[in-house]
């Protein structure tokens, strides 16, 4: 398959140009400077509207929220961009959008979820300003989302999702590197730096990423591993290139090491499970010399990084010597007490029964009251949440809106297994990243009960969009033309 390079190099200028203008919205510049800079920034998103060109605009908003300028009002980019969006639609209206991808149940979900925040809002008393403000905020993800989903999507742009996110990766790979060894003192938002006073955990450097957080940074990594892991095994990457094939397996690698710079245990934990997964679900499409070359690589990589110490793996043991393995049990795990979440998870237990679960404290992006709507107060140690979704969702929505937004995810997993058992005899790369999406979702959320994609307004963002890309790859196999036999499709 032949890729226009030159429709990725355009899309990445203009995600480039966005993320270095984006600090320059800050409040502590002057007011014209931050004005034109944020126009600037909804310059860009709807240039790519103006063309027409909805996929530069669906990847520019995708890749710009991996940074967290402005996350506390929503997301700069995320203003940025409904504002070009709205003007889209109201010079040239949504005739030039295609039907969504989600399905109508999905659809009433997403307003269900939406009414229920208000609901909420309401039920814990806030105040009029800041029960409007904070609605607008949440509706604008979705808003954002239900458009991202009526970008129609084919094999290229799948094939264009997966370079440009591993060319980022790159990018954010190499900012984590700076993080962890100090190679330079970047002053620039866009390639930032942890702090200079920042104290770590047991003296352990880690690195975040331009996500701002170590445990997305972790989450994302196994992500990007999961989504390309199923084509590499197979082989089918290589039916669109052999320069895609290589660059996949880099990126692969690049995350296990991304993991290993985050210092988080459960990505680590999960990896081998993943890889285990992939392999099952492949069955006899698995290419027995990719698993052994795969095996060759890793040995070498560890044997290499032993002598010379590039990256320090000991920092998983070194973190987990504070867990009584003696003591572990599903319980304790359950209880918080062996994930050193044991007070936050008993107040999260008690709250939930004060209130009696039928409306929550409402979602909010400001960090001051994201917080009180989970602990009633300030916190001074800096533990924002529960540090699990599935906690922090029925305490902010209650459990009818937790059951909304774990529908919404849980609903596309299902639907994205069944039409993989449907389609997994053929030998296409989509058929392969459909499996890729699967095991993403499917460990993005084993990986909530101990982080929270909710926390961050850009991480938010981040993870819809993937929802988005998801299941626009399930309305587009679910053609049948789409996968049976042609070029680059064979049946075993």
């Amino acid at each position: 398959m032949r890729i226009k390079l030159n429709d990725t190099l355009s899309i990445l200028l203009k995600i480039a140009a966005a993320v270095v203008i984006g600090p320059f919205t800050y409040s502590i510049y002057s007011l014209p400077v931050t004005i034109l800079a944020l126009l600037s920034i909804i310059f860009l998103f709807y240039i790519s509207l103006h063309q027409k060109n909805y996929f530069s605009f669906l990847m520019q908003l995708f890749i710009c929220n991996h940074f967290n300028y402005g996350y506390e009002i929503g997301g700069a980019f995320n203003l940025a961009a409904t504002i070009a969006l709205i003007a889209h639609l109201f010079i040239h209206g949504k005739s030039f959008f295609a039907e969504t991808s989600f399905n109508k149940p999905t659809i009433f979900m997403i307003v269900v979820l939406c009414i229920v925040e208000v609901l909420s809002l309401a039920n814990s008393n806030t105040p009029t300003g800041l029960l409007i403000s904070s609605s607008i905020t949440f509706f604008n993800f979705f808003f954002l989302l239900f458009y991202c989903s009526k970008i129609r999507l084919d094999e290229s742009h799948y094939v264009k999702i997966v370079q440009i996110i591993g060319i980022f990766f790159i990018y954010m790979f190499a900012n984590a590197l700076n993080q962890r060894y100090n190679f330079f003192h970047s002053p620039y938002e866009f390639f930032p730096n942890l702090g200079e006073d920042i104290v770590w955990e047991l003296d352990i450097p880690r690195s975040a990423g331009t996500l701002g957080n170590f445990e997305f940074y972790a989450e994302y990594s196994i992500s990007v591993i999961a989504l390309s892991l199923p084509g590499i095994l197979s082989g089918s990457f290589k039916k669109v290139s052999i320069w895609f094939f290589f660059f996949t397996i880099l990126v692969s690698f690049l995350g296990l090491f991304a993991i290993v710079l985050s210092g988080t245990r459960s990505s680590i934990l999960l990896l081998p499970v993943l890889i285990v997964m992939a392999i099952l679900f492949l069955g006899k499409r698995i290419s027995v010399v990719n698993i052994g070359l795969g095996v060759v690589g890793v040995v070498l990589l560890f044997i290499v990084n032993d002598s010379y110490n590039f990256f320090d793996v000991e920092v998983f043991s070194k973190r987990s010597e504070q867990v009584n393995m003696n003591s572990l049990s599903l319980k304790s795990i359950m209880s918080g007490k062996d994930m050193n979440r044991g007070d936050i998870f008993e107040y999260g237990f008690k709250k939930i029964e004060r209130s009696g679960g039928f409306f929550g404290d409402g979602y909010f992006t400001k960090r001051d009251q994201y917080i009180t709507a989970h602990f009633d107060k300030a916190r001074t140690d800096g533990i924002p949440d529960y540090h699990n979704l599935y906690m922090s969702a029925v305490v902010l929505w209650g459990y009818l809106g937790a059951f909304v937004l774990l529908f919404l995810f849980f609903s596309s997993i299902i639907r994205g297994f069944l039409l993989y058992f449907k389609l997994k005899s053929y030998n296409n790369y989509l058929v392969d990243l459909l499996l890729g999406f699967n095991l993403l979702f499917l460990f993005l959320m084993i990986n909530q009960f101990k982080i929270q994609f909710i926390r961050d307004s850009n991480y938010f963002m981040v993870t819809l969009i993937l929802l988005g890309f998801y299941n626009s790859l399930i309305y587009l196999l679910s053609t049948p033309i789409s996968v049976y036999p042609s070029a680059q499709t064979s049946k075993l």
